[in-house]
């Protein structure tokens, strides 16, 4: 049954009234015809204008009902209807008529049509997918005559918006335009349920063609979402269903369905959700979660968040929380004792420092209906000193001994880890600094959970810059190596060969790498009251510096606290380099007195120490090993040899120490391998390799040889094979070299 309301049936009556006076006044439809005001039909034979001798008239009508349409729309096409006459107002019978659009779709889409014997052509226009309110013209041609042209005029058009509605059926199956179908209309806090909309056609039933249905709500489109509606929906048979589900809204919620194409026909109906019930709250965060303690110039606040949430693990807004500190000693405090959640049940607490350095934990708790308390304890807050003391302050390398003297990029990771006078990790973001000897560093780094890493990598410099000694070979060098430098143990060939102590310095190949960061000195608490009071014992610092010869002791003879004139330690320090804090341009040593924020007022008032900051500092090194192996051995005999000969019974055993360095008499790179083959007398260990070391002296490696019980008489070369691994990254090639010694079974 076609279902029309009043008002429908009241615009539909206005339209063809308005229609009808319209063609009354210009004739019918678009187009005229060509006679005077006067009914003369004299016509200027030079005239461009159209002939007018035949009146054309253009309307569009309903496919089915033939009744006049003022408009199309994009779900149905219409009827386009040209009427031909002869000015007289005979028909013009079995005429081609020539039929334009420019919006939508002709049918035929020639767009040519014969007129039949009352003078009418019919042809189809259909605007789907033409977006509602866009204008169109039909434009009609017959012989020399074309509607747009003078006199005549095209027919003009917009696209409407179909006659469809947005309802539900019910009880007994009739449409109600407007209205959703809401199965249940009181939800719990988290609850779900279908949303049904029907789709109702110009004639009345259901529109069976399938269109998109756009779902939302209130709750939906707020911003977090407290509510989801699946969306959009494809009609079945003029239905459509979302399932609506409820994350946190509470109260009435306004539900739309429109037609995606046509976004004004829309249905509507409202739903109610009941509050959530409140069921827990949980301690999320705290930013940051390590603070200075008060006047040590650090950050000394924390924001600490929880969360409150209902039964069904949905936010809970709106909701006071109490907070409190877990313990009274110290004296760090709360800014705010309460709090209320916001619309994601979350609520925050800002903890200020004390000057204790010690953990803290907060406890919030939030009273539920019955009056009871729920509460939960915060993480650890750990109020530090802030900054890293000396005996907190150390500097690791990854790879001691990474090589690269003579190519650039061998690489090793520079980490330094730092913590307070309490061994308790510094805030993060504390900056630290680095220089290196030789090669090249990251300069800086900050913080994460104490630690920090940069990379160091080989190249330029390798040497000292102008430091200068006259070697053994009477020349002048820069650093010493086994080519340029007498081996002092006895026995050891003069030239070319591992020595198996220090050559001294200046140490070839060693870089020395410092790290440094304001801190304070380290001082022994002997009350335990976390300050440094007078008498108490502490580490006088003196200025950082980059230990060039690894002596200990700044020997830059161009400064005036170099212990140059009172005698340095070991020579080569001419190069060592002063981090100067207080920019006078001399290395100080300490001031005597403590230097750090822990100085009590009490000390600081008697002058035994000062909470300004020193350099907090430590040093690591690594070598640029050459690649080029060295060996020798040695007998159990002390007899040093590149080729010795040892002789075994069988069943018995001996043993012989092989030495193994790079030209600078320290280890070779990490992993250089070393490997023994042999096969009457057996060794032990057949591979090794150089460890991560930063030894000042070569590569010790033991081999023991057995011979077993059924061993036969004679001899055999056992060969040491020793490969340097090629540059990582790099296009090079490994480096072999190869040793041997004899081996008699007697």
């Amino acid at each position: 049954m076609h279902i029309l309301t009043l008002y429908q049936s009241i615009s539909r009556w206005f339209l063809l009234l308005t229609i009808a006076v319209s063609l009354a006044a210009c004739g019918g439809g678009s187009g005229g015809s060509g006679g005077s005001d006067d009914g003369s039909s004299a016509q200027d034979p030079t005239s461009s204008e159209a002939d007018s001798s035949y009146s054309i008239n253009v309307e569009l009508r309903d496919l089915d009902t033939d009744e006049l349409v003022a408009n199309p729309n994009p779900e149905k096409p219409v009827s386009v209807q040209v009427t031909l006459k002869r000015d007289n107002g005979d028909p013009v019978a079995s005429a081609n008529v020539t039929v334009t659009t420019t919006l939508g779709v002709l049918t035929p889409k020639s767009g040519i049509v014969k007129t039949n014997d009352s003078g009418v052509a019919s042809l189809e226009l259909d605007v789907e997918g033409q977006e509602v309110g866009s204008a169109g013209e039909i434009v009609v041609a017959y012989e020399n005559i074309s509607t747009d042209q003078e006199p005549y005029l095209p027919l003009r058009f917009s696209v409407a918006e179909p006659s469809l509605q947005l309802g539900y059926l019910n009880s007994n199956k009739q449409f109600v335009p407007g209205n959703l179908e809401i199965l249940t209309q009181n939800l719990s806090s988290k609850g779900s349920t279908p949303i049904s909309v029907f789709v109702q056609g110009p004639n009345g039933d259901l529109y069976s063609k399938r269109m998109e249905v756009v779902f939302s709500s209130t709750c939906s489109l707020s911003q977090p979402a407290v509510a989801t509606l699946d969306s959009p929906i494809t009609t079945t048979e003029g239905k459509a269903t979302s399932t609506y589900t409820a994350k946190g809204c509470e109260g009435q919620d306004s539900v739309t369905a429109s037609l995606a194409a046509y976004p004004s026909i829309s249905a509507k109906g409202q739903l109610y959700v009941m509050p959530p019930e409140l069921g827990s709250i949980e301690f999320v965060s705290a930013e940051p979660k390590i603070i200075s303690i008060r006047g040590s110039g650090g950050k000394e606040t924390s924001t600490l968040y929880f969360k409150v949430l209902s039964k069904d693990d949905l936010p809970i807004s709106g909701a006071k929380v109490n907070f409190s500190l877990a313990t009274e000693t110290g004296d760090a405090s709360l800014v705010s004792n309460f709090g209320t959640t916001n619309s994601a049940g979350e609520v925050s607490v800002l903890v200020s420092s004390g000057t204790v350095a010690m953990p803290v934990r907060v406890i919030a708790s939030v009273t539920v209906p019955d009056g009871k308390s729920i509460s939960t304890v915060s993480d650890e807050l750990v109020i530090s000193v802030g900054i890293p003391d000396q005996n907190s302050f150390s500097v690791a390398a990854s790879i001691l001994n990474p090589g690269g003297d003579s190519y650039d990029g061998a690489t090793s990771t520079i980490t330094v880890r730092a913590g307070d006078f309490f061994n308790n990790s510094i805030p993060d973001g504390t900056a630290i600094t680095f220089t290196t000897e030789y090669g090249r560093i990251t300069g800086s780094c900050t913080t994460v959970d104490g630690n920090c890493s940069v990379d160091w990598t080989s190249q330029n410099p390798r040497k000292p810059a102008s430091y200068k000694f006259l070697d053994d070979n009477g020349q002048m060098s820069s650093l010493r190596t086994i080519e340029n430098t007498d081996c002092p143990v006895p026995g050891v060939p003069s030239r070319g060969a591992p020595c198996p102590v220090s050559l001294g310095q200046p140490y070839g190949a060693r870089s020395s790498i410092l790290a440094y960061a304001l801190g304070q000195e380290t001082f022994v608490d002997a009350n335990s009251n976390g300050r440094f009071d007078t008498g108490e014992d502490f580490e006088d610092l003196p200025e950082a510096f980059l230990d060039h010869n690894e002596d200990g002791a700044f020997g830059n003879k161009g400064n005036a606290g170099s212990c140059y004139l009172d005698g340095c330690p070991e020579v080569a320090g001419d190069e060592d380099w002063s981090a100067d804090l207080n920019n006078n341009q001399v290395y100080d040593q300490g001031n005597g007195i403590y230097n750090g924020v822990l100085c009590s007022d009490a000390a600081e008032a008697e002058g035994t120490c000062s909470k300004e900051l020193v350099h907090v500092r430590g040093q690591v090194t690594v070598l640029l090993a050459g690649n080029q192996p060295y060996g020798i051995f040695r007998t159990v005999e002390g007899d040093y040899s590149y080729e010795p000969e040892i002789e075994t019974s069988v069943g018995e055993s001996s043993r012989l120490s092989f030495y193994l360095s790079d030209k600078y008499n320290g280890p070779l790179p990490l992993n250089t391998k070393i490997e023994i083959e042999s096969d009457k007398c057996k060794v032990d260990p057949k591979t090794s390799a150089v460890g991560n070391t930063s030894a000042f002296f070569p590569t010790v490696l033991s081999i023991t040889v057995n011979v077993p019980d059924d061993a036969k008489q004679g001899s055999e070369y056992v060969k040491v094979r020793v490969t340097v691994p090629a540059p990582e990254g790099s296009s090079g090639t490994s480096i072999t070299s190869s040793w041997q010694f004899k081996c008699t079974i007697n």
